[in-house]
């Protein structure tokens, strides 16, 4: 990514954990015998550590790795956690103070502001436009969701009108939330839509069987429509085969459309038909998008998209991930599905940064 992103508050908190992980790695390394440790007797004659070692090496390294990878998904989300929480309560903060100056402007409260906001309640269009945007991931008839939905529904309007309120008294006081997310250098390799000379990168690791990362492709496919010329938008693949026995030959297709500049015509296809994912399925998809049948045969059975993915996976090792979908938004992880309002306020609050920054914000 052209962002190298790590604020040096964050930045000193992964480095204390990291530290504290370390610590526990000498531990256990402290704990393995010495090569001149007695292991057992044999005939009289003592059997060293260091004979009995190559016995057991290939395991142990097997464990250290597994150990590695634990620690540093445990160390990056203890990190991201503690700053975003504490970033948040900043924010929280700050909004009470401002929301205080109003209450003393109106001579009322803070409280009585609050409920004075005017929700807009969720109409019958809204919750159908919801349903059969997440149908296939929903698995119910409309009418038996209904309630569900107009609560998630109304519960998000509810939080985005208390953004745009809050929003807008921060601007009249003056009022800029200083204190930087934590971010992380990701790598911002592989298929791609937007300019490259965007002001806001995501770079999504995703998974074409998991139903969550299916939820999420309608709200980054609104961010495109509404950020054209601000956003540019990378896919990377972290098929959990573990979870989603097809994920893996997804994953293949996908890198194996992208050598025939089909990458995203794949992309949506497998997405729109995720309980369609075996070989022959996808073959079929291939034929549907005009792929190259041998082109496309030879590249999903050759070691080339392998290769691909293992690069992508390694990358998700990495940055301590464990579940799809992964986000980073100029480096700042967003874990999981969320809405494009909750999506759009941090490109926004991206975009006022990079405004700020070049001298253009108010």
């Amino acid at each position: 990514m052209k962002h190298p992103y790590f604020s040096r508050g964050t930045l000193g908190l992964a480095c204390a954990v990291y530290c504290s992980v370390v610590a526990a790695a000498g531990a256990a390394e402290a704990a393995s015998p010495a090569p001149d440790a007695s292991v057992a007797t044999l005939q009289g004659q003592v059997i060293r550590y260091a004979e009995f070692q190559p016995v057991v090496q290939g395991k142990l390294e097997e464990l250290q790795q597994q150990y590695d990878a634990q620690a540093n998904e445990l160390a990056l989300t203890h990190a991201r956690t503690r700053a975003e929480f504490i970033r948040s309560q900043a924010a929280n903060y700050l909004d009470n103070r401002v929301l205080a100056l109003e209450a003393r402007a109106r001579k009322t409260t803070p409280a009585a502001l609050v409920n004075a906001l005017q929700v807009p309640e969720v109409t019958e269009a809204q919750m159908h436009a919801f349903y059969d945007s997440q149908a296939a991931q929903i698995g119910q008839p409309y009418d038996g969701v209904a309630p569900q939905i107009k609560k998630f529904l109304q519960r998000d309007a509810d939080e985005k009108t208390k953004r745009v309120y809050f929003a807008g008294l921060r601007a009249k006081y003056q009022a800029s939330l200083l204190l930087e997310p934590m971010r992380e250098t990701v790598e911002a390799v592989g298929p791609e839509r937007g300019p490259d000379n965007a002001a806001v990168t995501i770079v999504e690791f995703s998974d074409f069987q998991c139903p969550f990362c299916a939820r999420l492709e309608p709200v980054l496919a609104q961010i495109e429509k509404a950020y054209p010329t601000q956003v540019r938008l990378i896919y990377r693949n972290m098929p959990l085969t573990s979870l989603h026995p097809d994920a893996g030959n997804a994953a293949r297709a996908a890198v194996c459309a992208n050598r025939q500049s089909k990458f995203w015509e794949m992309h949506d296809v497998m997405f729109a038909e995720q309980s369609s994912l075996s070989i022959a399925a996808l073959k079929e998809k291939a034929r549907r998008i005009s792929l190259e049948p041998k082109q496309f045969d030879e590249c999903m059975s050759g070691g080339e998209a392998r290769d691909a993915l293992r690069a992508d996976e390694a990358a998700a090792a990495k940055l301590g991930l464990s579940a799809t979908p992964a986000t980073f938004v100029n480096g700042r992880f967003v874990n999981g599905a969320i809405s494009f309002d909750e999506l759009s306020a941090i490109i926004d609050e991206e975009l006022h940064r990079v405004a700020l920054t070049a001298g253009r914000a108010p």
